[in-house]
């Protein structure tokens, strides 16, 4: 205060940490308290693993995510192209192998693709498949995500800064991820309560 200077984290305050509830009401701020709100952008578009390494590193340079969330989000070593393209892989093998809910190895589909339902979500001739390698996700009068490995983690994961859920909801949270089966392509994310089946996002007409 006497420097006329702001922290840049609530971390570098001293003193007894107290965490509000949700709308809390009617508590009491003395004169050397410090009141933070914490809040975050809304959630990215597409795989992360598919952005543009060089927009990546200009997010680092921006302070709009640290160098550490680029390689462990975005898969991206600054300034080192071919490290970002084996982190990269490997970050997609370990999709595969961390799946919560694995699949068998499906078979590739022919043919064109004849609409995209998402940007990694296709149809070939009547059955959902993956845009970038054409993997099998069964029939479009079923759930695509029946055919992608899933990926089940802590409602945490998908915001770090959410904290203990069971400060707002009763049910457990779910932040689950669904992958392709064949590449490791992230095709949709949902948050869900635990016990719930997968939600069924996208019903297509065909004629």
């Amino acid at each position: 205060m006497k420097r006329s200077e702001l922290v840049n984290d609530i971390s570098q305050v001293t003193g007894k940490e107290e965490t509000l509830q949700l709308r809390q009401q009617d508590f009491i701020q003395g004169p050397a308290d410090v009141y933070a709100v914490l809040w975050s952008a809304a959630g990215g578009f597409g795989d992360p693993l598919e952005r543009d390494p060089a927009k990546v590193e200009a997010d680092v340079e921006n302070g709009d995510v640290s160098a550490e969330t680029a390689k462990k989000v975005y898969g991206v070593k600054m300034g080192d192209a071919a490290a970002t393209k084996r982190r990269r892989k490997r970050l997609r093998a370990q999709r595969l192998s961390s799946a919560t809910h694995p699949v068998q190895q499906p078979e590739k589909l022919e043919g064109k693709v004849d609409l995209l339902a998402t940007e990694n979500l296709a149809v070939r001739g009547g059955r959902w498949s993956c845009a970038k390698c054409a993997t099998d996700f069964g029939s479009t009068n079923m759930n695509y995500k029946s055919g992608c490995v899933r990926i089940d983690r802590p409602i945490q994961a998908a915001n770090p800064i959410v904290g203990d859920p069971h400060r707002f909801i009763d049910p457990l949270p779910q932040f689950r991820q669904f992958c392709c089966p064949g590449c490791g392509a992230l095709i949709e994310n949902e948050i869900a309560i635990a016990e719930d089946p997968p939600l069924m996002d996208v019903q297509l007409h065909l004629k």
